[in-house]
């Protein structure tokens, strides 16, 4: 069985993958980048994820995406 990542790191981890999105701007990373929004839902309540939940949304809103 495969173990999961902590929240805070895969909320971490997404960062740096969302820091990309503004040069990137590719279909791939926005719906691997939703898909992890998704997962991450669930755990919103760590202010690590909500932050990056919160970045996500303004990222994807700011680059013509969808949140």
């Amino acid at each position: 069985m495969r173990e999961r990542p902590e929240p805070e790191v895969a909320a971490e981890a997404a960062g740096r993958v969302l820091a990309f999105l503004p040069q990137v701007r590719s279909d791939r990373l926005l719906q691997a980048l939703h898909n992890v929004a998704s997962a991450l839902q669930r755990n919103g309540r760590v202010p690590a994820v909500a932050d990056w939940i919160d970045e996500y949304t303004t990222t994807i809103t700011t680059a013509g995406g969808r949140a």
